[in-house]
């Protein structure tokens, strides 16, 4: 096709064999180490997934959680490992008191980490090289400095400001030398975190689930008023789940995201409804107001009923993808903007994914996140772990089903997404930036699926961003204007004056192209403009 000309930003990657991708440079080239060296997606994924601990420790690190989507090659099959920690034991909407929403900061604000023993899973179950080799390069970047990029330098100013008075003492010395956030370039040493992660690399999941890390982490949690035992901590040790990805069916393709208690239904639902129309043969005003209408539903679905995952939570979103589901919900969406909000629709955090495919076929779709900007704001100790915000995104309602308690986890931002065609994967991708992950899922597969963009084309097309607490929908100011009148007229309220407000959701798109008899003959990859990402490969 001819692409219009804001998407000739740059060209996709094209390799042969083997990729890496990430937001940072020096996280891909991580990952390309490893690949290069004879290790596997698995190991590249997790050794990118150190290293963002470093590179954007406002949105990654060991104080978060991760869920991976893996194609294992050798048993020719989809796997999703959900990584995501529970709230410790002394969580409680009494304790929290009458509030409309959960806060943002503080102890309340903390869930258990479950990043390191989901990457550990990962390890143990298809990697093929130890932590302390994959971690090595993140050890010695975190003692002698790396440089911080443009892109994540203005992010870290915005989540510096965002936090003002919630950031603790030690997060001011470790992460805001100075009293501000690293300009573009500037080197960042982080001493506290590189001896956590020689010790995690040394001992495992033990070396961060017991011992100092632990009590550092419990001890941080309960001085903020939500009593944390070493128990709570360790509970998480081997509480990763492996789970059966939910599917749907998208241009005579199978789009895979993670089942409740991840939100990946919104994209799903959506895609499941878009599924029905034909997208490619509509106007770009009309296209988008299907777009923006079937997210709107995919997300209603997920507010409504996800959470911690229970056999009748399950079944109904099973059932919301079903034929008849989407058939139902498709039947919803008329000419008109339909009227909708939902004011705990919240799910704002920020996140950080990879991806990497090996020579032998095998893929690894990993997102990693550490919640909001700065998380909770409260770092562990002197361990240098930046604990995460993840219980912000509970429901502070009595009796609903993504309710606030203790071992409980929330409704999960976190999205990785494949995309299989006549059984092999044809593309691994994710966006990150909460609530955008889904939308942004959804609107660049549709630039691949529906209208013919490569990679690269597809990530930095213009995007539109639905607010579900207010119903308004930011659209990219390169979408033209008549578009945005023919989008008011039906119906939608647009925000902000047209101006993508928030933080736009930064993507990285893999697509494996292959030949009659399924063997890959290259690999095609865009990264988003939006942040300073690239993909290398061989």
């Amino acid at each position: 096709m001819t692409s219009p000309a804001f998407l000739h930003r740059r060209s996709p990657v094209f390799t042969g064999r083997a990729i890496a991708t990430s937001s940072s440079p020096l996280v891909t080239r991580v990952g390309l180490r490893v690949l290069e060296q004879g290790g596997n997606a698995a190991d590249a994924a997790v050794a990118m997934a150190g290293m963002l601990a470093l590179a954007e420790p406002m949105m990654s690190g060991l104080g978060g959680d991760t869920m991976v989507l893996v194609w294992s090659a050798k048993d020719q099959k989809v796997f999703g490992l959900n990584g995501s920690g529970r709230a410790p034991s002394g969580a409680s909407l009494e304790r929290i008191g009458a509030v409309p929403v959960m806060p943002e900061h503080g102890a309340a604000s903390i869930t258990i980490p479950g990043a390191v023993d989901g990457w550990c899973a990962l390890l143990e179950r298809f990697g093929t090289q130890s932590l302390q080799q994959l971690w090595d390069p993140v050890i010695a970047y975190a003692r002698g400095g790396y440089p911080v990029g443009e892109s994540i330098a203005g992010i870290w100013g915005v989540g510096a400001a965002m936090l003002g008075s919630s950031a603790s003492a030690q997060l001011l010395e470790l992460f805001l030398p100075h009293g501000s956030a690293p300009q573009p370039g500037q080197l960042m040493r982080l001493p506290q975190l590189a001896a956590t992660l020689e010790h995690v690399a040394q001992a495992g999941r033990r070396g961060f689930y017991e011992g100092v890390v632990a009590e550092a982490i419990a001890t941080s949690i309960s001085a903020g008023g939500v009593p944390t035992t070493i128990a709570d901590v360790a509970a998480q040790q081997h509480g990763s789940e492996w789970v059966e990805p939910l599917t749907v069916g998208y241009r005579g393709r199978q789009v895979l995201g993670m089942p409740p208690n991840c939100q990946g239904v919104v994209a799903l639902h959506a895609l499941g409804i878009l599924n029905g129309l034909p997208l490619a043969s509509m106007n770009e005003a009309e296209r988008l107001h299907h777009q923006i209408e079937a997210i709107r539903l995919g997300f209603e679905l997920a507010i409504d009923v996800v959470g911690e995952p229970t056999p009748e939570m399950l079944e109904q979103v099973r059932q919301s993808l079903s034929v008849k589901g989407l058939s139902a919900a498709r039947s919803r969406i008329s000419n008109r903007a339909r009227p909708g909000t939902r004011p705990q629709g919240a799910n704002s955090g920020d996140t950080s994914y990879v991806c990497a495919v090996d020579g032998d076929g095998n893929a690894v779709s990993l997102m990693t996140s550490i919640s909001g900007l700065f998380g909770s704001g409260l770092v562990a100790g002197d361990t240098g772990v930046l604990l995460n915000n993840r219980a912000a995104q509970f429901s502070s309602q009595t009796g609903h089903p993504n309710a606030l308690a203790a071992g409980h986890r929330p409704r999960h931002s976190i999205l990785p997404a494949m995309v299989l065609r006549d059984g092999l994967p044809e593309i691994v991708m994710g966006v990150i930036g909460g609530n955008a992950h889904p939308q942004g899922l959804t609107q660049i597969l549709v630039n691949a699926l529906d209208l013919g963009m490569n990679p690269q084309q597809a990530v930095d097309a213009p995007r539109f961003k639905l607010i579900m607490q207010s119903g308004a929908v930011h659209i990219d100011p390169q979408i033209n204007l008549e578009v945005g009148n023919e989008l008011v007229a039906r119906g939608h309220q647009l925000g902000d004056s047209y101006g993508f407000v928030g933080f736009k959701g930064g993507a990285q798109m893999v697509r494996i192209h292959r030949d009659d008899q399924g063997q890959c003959t290259s690999l095609e990859a865009g990264v988003d403009h939006r942040l300073d990402g690239v993909a290398l490969g061989f």
